[in-house]
């Protein structure tokens, strides 16, 4: 009895969907967020299959696999139709791997199963003959397809499970033969066949020994192997029932051994269920060592980016150096609009922005330097003290750890680590955008110059009223001079001129120092806008866009396995 769904072998052509083509990107996109025995498996299947693609793309390479007992080497002998491999009562009987190469290959074949066996490292190898020497009139499984004998995969002996295992990882279609006693054992499904479900259309199983059974005992025997199959990920592998010493089902066998190797490109077929495989392991991996199930919300992304700007700013003192800018405004303002006799007061303080080297004497040299990017002066900020330094390295600790909180945190870890010499960099990098953000140093009012020109007449006009006076009082004291100056109403002019021009111009200058107050003031918002958008560009370049590139690449990884573990991909 056989019990069979349709499993067509994939053929052919690289596509962007190839398996092995998307591996290759899976490597590239993880590496340095993938654990490092995962990554080196996937490179060296990747070697592996440019090796076997080049060696012999034209040959196919069938196995059978067993464990002890299941009478493996007498169904090889029956595909053969010739007595190839040794059989005994005594276990193990295959203690190396032995090769059924076909009977009159042509001398191009011949050349690249030569080199595709040294390749494997299966030194014991018979060519079939012409015809059989017994049993159906057909020899081996095609002219193109070698056939091996490998040791029991449940040996005793260590070396024989190693070359079985070896070799399994390495041939195109798989053969598991299973015997009535154990072909339900859990060791065989759970450590061999259950691995190996990626693999399912490369794979053919025969239950071999049926004519142990009666036809009741044979229908239930391949129906409950069917459902332990179907339960590891296999049900679309064929089950046939077979018998090495009757010859029952060998033929069908060798037809389907046949059809699977004879598939376009089933060397290809094989990599790619490799290639499924390991993302199958890749993915377990990140679902076993997720950080957290849930991971953040944006909100709280969100929330750690907004407490990581106002650290910056507090570190940096964007708050400071926007005072700075509004007193500095209010200086000049009280030196260029000020009342004139009173201005020499204003000169005698230090202005602020100079005292964090960012004065307009700093901005003029940089407008001034010929290079396209001219240096930018460190300022003279103080370097934060020990809170603010402390809540800065903190914060952006944890805004690197909200971040990445959906990554494994084994990834993590890496991400963390590959970033934590930015975060170490952020303050001096915060501290030359303070530096190279227009402060306005050299930006004055357009009305200040008409107010110091009215200041500088309303003086003169003083001066001219006091001067006036004091001629007429060395008139009258020293010449004995009557001189009678000329009025307005009852004021005379000199002292018009006199008075009108200080009160006129205290007026005015207190005026003038109220109104750069207010000027002052929307300066300051404007400056610190403009400082706290200079911070948040250096968190974007420095933590938030080389956290969104590392989320981009897990990303990247979370959807090629996608596509590399989901049916359309097999």
């Amino acid at each position: 009895m056989r019990i069979r769904k349709p499993t067509p072998v994939d053929a052919g052509v690289d596509t962007p969907e190839d398996p092995l083509v998307m591996l290759a990107r899976l490597v590239e996109a993880g590496d340095g967020l993938l654990p490092a025995d995962l990554l080196e498996a996937a490179r060296a299947l990747l070697d592996r299959a440019g090796q076997r693609r080049l060696i012999a793309p034209g040959i196919s390479v069938v196995a059978l696999l067993g464990a002890t007992g299941s009478g493996k080497s007498s169904l090889f002998n029956a595909i053969c139709g010739v007595d190839t491999a040794p059989t005994a009562v005594t276990r193990p009987t295959t203690t190396q791997p032995l090769a059924a190469l076909p009977a009159s290959p042509g001398p191009e074949a011949d050349g690249a199963a030569g080199r595709l066996l040294d390749w494997l490292a299966v030194d014991a190898r018979v060519r079939l003959p012409e015809s059989p020497s017994w049993g159906p009139a057909s020899v081996g499984v095609g002219e193109n397809t070698i056939l091996l004998d490998l040791p029991d995969i449940d040996s005793d002996v260590r070396r024989h499970r190693v070359i079985a295992e070896r070799l399994a990882g390495l041939v195109d279609v798989l053969v598991w033969v299973l015997d009535p006693e154990k072909y339900a054992d859990a060791v065989i499904h759970h450590e061999f066949i259950a691995p190996m479900a990626a693999h399912a259309s490369v794979s053919v199983v025969a239950l071999n020994q049926v004519d142990r059974l009666n036809e009741a005992e044979r229908t239930a025997a391949t129906h409950d192997l069917a459902r332990l199959l179907a339960r590891e990920g296999l049900e679309g592998v064929d089950v046939i029932e077979v018998s090495a010493r009757t010859g029952q089902g060998v033929q069908e066998l060798r037809a389907r051994i046949r059809e699977v190797a004879a598939a376009e490109d089933v060397s290809r077929a094989r990599l790619a269920a490799d290639a499924r495989a390991l993302a199958v392991r890749i993915r377990n991996w990140l679902e076993s060592d997720s950080a957290a199930a849930a991971g953040s919300s944006g909100s709280g992304e969100r929330e750690a980016l907004v407490a990581l700007r106002e650290a910056a700013c507090r570190a940096v003192g964007t708050d400071r150096v926007a005072d700075a800018v509004g007193d500095s405004m209010r200086l000049g303002a009280a030196v260029r609009v000020g009342w004139l006799p009173a201005r020499w007061l204003a000169r005698l303080r230090r202005d602020p922005l100079r005292a964090l080297h960012l004065g307009d004497d700093v901005h003029a040299r940089r407008a001034s330097s010929g290079s396209a990017a001219p240096p930018v002066p460190r300022t003279s900020l103080p370097a934060p003290d020990a809170a603010a330094d402390a809540a800065l390295r903190a914060t952006a600790r944890g805004y690197m750890a909200a971040r990445t909180s959906r990554l494994p945190a084994t990834a993590q870890e890496q991400v963390c680590e590959r970033l934590s010499p930015r975060a170490e960099q952020l303050y001096d990098r915060l501290d030359a955008a303070v530096g190279r953000t227009d402060l306005e140093q050299n930006s004055r009012p357009r009305w200040w110059t008409c107010a110091n020109a009215l200041q500088v007449l309303l003086a003169f006009t003083a001066l001219v009223g006091g001067f006036w006076l004091l001629v007429l009082r060395v008139m009258n004291r020293y010449l004995l001079l009557a001189a009678e100056p000329p009025r307005w109403g009852h004021l005379p002019w000199p002292t018009v001129l006199l008075l009108g021009g200080l009160l006129i111009g205290l007026v005015l200058g207190l005026s003038g120092t109220a109104l750069a107050r207010v000027g002052a003031a929307r300066r300051r918002r404007r400056v610190n806008g403009r400082l706290r958008q200079a911070v948040a560009e250096v968190l974007a370049t420095t933590l938030v866009e080389p956290l969104d590139v590392e989320l981009a690449r897990i990303g990247e990884v979370r959807a090629l396995l996608d596509g590399l573990c989901s049916p359309t991909a097999r």
